[in-house]
C-alpha cells in the first residue's frame, strides 16, 4: 500500500521552514512496517496546490496524510478536495492539532473529501489505520482508538481516546532522508551560517496549563523525557549525517535540569559537536545547567517571557514573575550562551496600551540579541478560547471572514484563529498598535541601543559562533542586508506570523 504524507503550503510567510518531524516519526513507523512511503514538505518547497497535485498523480497513493495544524487547516481542506477530485477513492487522513481538538466538525463538514481524523499522537493510530484499511477496506475501523469518521450509516464515530506513549525510547528514530530538502538555520530567509540543520524531540508534553498554548490539551498535561542515552544515540546519527544546526523543539526542553546536565554531560564525553538552540522557560534557569549546555554546545536560548506585565502573566497562567526575567538573561550570559532570544505576546484580553509599551521598553532596554513580537490569537483547544465562547463574546460556528492570497471567503470561526486585539479594538486603535509593534523593531536596531548594541559587537568578537555568523553576514552581504531589512520591518499578523510592509 503506498501512502503520501504531506505538510501543506499555507498563505502565510515565516521565518524558516523547519522539517515536520512529526510526519517524519510517523513515515518512518510506517516504513518499518513495510508500508511504500513518500513525504512531500510543500510549506518548504513552497508548494501551490497544482505542485502538490503534480507530486500525488507521480505518487499515486492510496492513502494521503495530511498534517493540518489550525493556522494550516483551510490549506489542508483545499487540498484533500482537490485531491479528491483528482481520485475519490484515496483514503484522505488528518491529523495534528486541530484534527485532534476539532474532529468532529470536521467530520461533520467535510466527510465527503476527509475521510478519518487521527486523534493525538499519531504514529501508532495511523499504522493501525494503515493496517485495517489494507486488510478490511469494506469496514469500519470501529476498534481502532484515536479514530473519527462516519460510519457506513453516516453516523459520526468517535472512538476512545488512546493511552499517551509513555515510554518514548520505543519510537524509532526518524528517518530524516524521507525529506528531499535541506532545511537552513536562518533568520528572515537568510542563512546565517553555512549550515545544515534539523529538529529534535528530547521529550513530549508539558505539566504547565498556559491560557494560551494547546499543548495541556494535546498532551493532558503529561511530561514524557526520553533518555539522555537515546538522545546521545540520535545526535550521534545526526552528526554523522552531516547536520551542524539542531533545534530542540519540546514543550519544555529544561523542566528537569539534572536531565538537561546528565545530557550535556554525555554529548561531551560522546563528542558530539553540534550547535544547538532551545526554548527555555525564566523560572527553569539554574547557573549550573546553563553552563553545561554552553559547554555542551548551545548556542542560543529564547526565553518566553510573553509579557513585562505581572497581571499578563497570571491573565495566561504562566507561573513566572516578572522579576525572574533579567536574572535570566544575566544567568546566560554568565554562561556565555551566545544568543538570547526574547519571545513576547501582544494583544492578551484587557491588555492596555500601557502594558505594552511596558513590554515594548522592557525588550528595548533588556540585553538581549533579538526579541520576536507576537500577537495574540485564539483558536479552539486553549483556555482564552473557550472563555470567550463561555462568556457568549463568539461561537465556534461565527461565519468569519479570512483571506488566503489573494482570495477571500468564509468560513466558521472553529476553522481558523481570531485575533484577540481585532475581537476587542476598533480598527483604527489595532492599527495604532501594530504600528507601535513595528517601531519597536527598528528601534531595536536603532542607534538609540548604541550601548547595547555595542556591548553586543564586542561580545561577537568573543564567540567563534557569532564571528562565524558575522562572516558569513559579511560574505553574503546584500542578502544579509535585505534580511537585516526584513526583520526591521516586520509587522505582526497574529501569533507566530508575519508580513512585510
Amino acid at each position: 500500500m503506498r501512502i503520501a504524507l504531506i505538510n501543506p503550503a499555507w498563505d502565510i510567510r515565516t521565518y524558516t521552514p523547519w522539517i515536520p518531524l512529526g510526519l517524519v516519526y510517523l513515515g518512518t513507523v510506517l516504513k518499518e512496517h513495510g508500508f511504500s512511503i513518500k513525504l512531500l514538505d510543500a510549506a518548504a518547497h513552497r508548494y501551490d496546490l497544482a505542485k502538490i497535485l503534480q507530486w500525488i498523480e507521480h505518487v499515486n497513493p492510496d492513502i494521503v496524510g495530511i498534517s493540518a495544524m489550525t493556522m494550516s487547516f483551510l490549506a489542508s481542506i483545499h487540498l484533500a478536495k482537490a485531491i479528491k477530485g483528482w481520485n475519490p477513492n484515496i483514503k484522505i487522513v488528518l491529523g495534528h492539532y486541530h484534527p485532534t481538538i476539532e474532529a468532529e466538525n470536521i467530520i461533520q463538514k467535510y466527510s465527503e473529501i476527509v475521510d478519518y481524523c487521527v486523534r493525538g499522537e499519531g504514529e501508532q493510530i495511523f499504522l493501525n489505520l494503515s493496517r485495517f484499511l489494507e486488510e478490511n477496506p469494506e469496514r469500519d475501523p470501529v476498534d481502532i482508538k484515536g479514530l473519527t469518521f462516519k460510519d457506513a450509516y453516516k453516523k459520526i464515530i468517535s472512538t476512545p481516546n488512546p493511552s499517551l506513549i509513555m515510554d518514548l525510547d520505543k519510537i524509532p528514530f526518524p528517518d530524516r532522508t524521507l525529506i528531499d530538502f535541506e532545511y537552513k538555520w536562518s533568520f528572515a530567509g537568510f542563512e546565517v551560517l553555512n549550515s545544515k540543520f534539523t529538529t529534535m524531540l528530547s521529550s513530549r508534553g508539558c505539566p504547565y496549563n498556559c491560557t494560551y498554548c494547546a499543548c495541556s490539551k494535546f498532551a493532558r498535561r503529561k511530561w514524557r523525557p526520553r533518555s539522555p542515552e537515546n538522545i546521545i544515540e540520535e545526535m550521534a546519527i545526526i552528526q554523522d549525517q552531516g547536520y551542524t544546526e539542531l533545534s530542540f523543539i519540546d514543550d519544555n526542553f529544561t523542566l528537569n535540569s539534572k536531565r538537561v546536565i546528565k545530557l550535556c554531560e554525555l554529548m561531551k564525553k560522546e563528542r558530539i559537536d553540534i550547535n544547538w538552540h532551545t526554548d527555555g522557560r525564566v523560572d527553569q534557569i539554574s547557573q549550573d545547567m546553563l553552563d553545561w549546555m554552553h559547554h555542551a554546545g548551545c548556542r542560543s536560548i529564547w526565553y518566553g517571557f510573553e509579557s513585562a506585565n505581572q497581571r499578563i502573566l497570571d491573565l495566561y497562567n504562566k507561573k513566572t514573575k516578572v522579576t525572574q526575567f533579567h536574572d535570566a538573561i544575566r544567568a546566560a550570559r554568565k554562561a556565555k550562551i551566545d544568543i538570547i532570544v526574547g519571545l513576547f505576546m501582544m494583544g492578551a484580553p484587557t491588555e492596555t496600551l500601557e502594558e505594552i509599551r511596558n513590554t515594548i521598553h522592557f525588550a528595548l532596554t533588556a540585553d538581549l540579541d533579538l526579541p520576536f513580537f507576537n500577537i495574540v490569537d485564539i483558536y479552539s483547544g486553549i483556555k482564552l478560547w473557550q472563555d470567550y465562547v463561555d462568556r457568549g463574546v463568539i461561537s465556534p460556528y461565527d461565519i468569519v471572514m479570512v483571506k488566503q492570497g489573494e482570495i477571500v471567503f468564509e468560513v466558521e470561526r472553529w476553522e481558523t484563529t481570531t485575533n484577540v486585539m481585532e475581537l476587542s479594538l476598533p480598527r483604527k486603535k489595532y492599527e495604532f498598535l501594530l504600528n507601535e509593534i513595528q517601531e519597536a523593531y527598528k528601534s531595536f536596531f536603532s542607534f538609540k541601543r548604541a550601548p547595547l548594541l555595542l556591548k553586543q559587537t564586542l561580545r561577537m568578537m568573543k564567540s567563534r559562533f557569532m564571528s562565524s555568523m558575522a562572516l558569513n553576514f559579511l560574505g553574503h552581504f546584500p542578502y544579509a542586508v535585505n534580511a537585516f531589512i526584513k526583520i526591521r520591518n516586520l509587522r505582526p499578523k497574529g501569533f507566530g506570523r508575519y508580513e512585510e510592509t
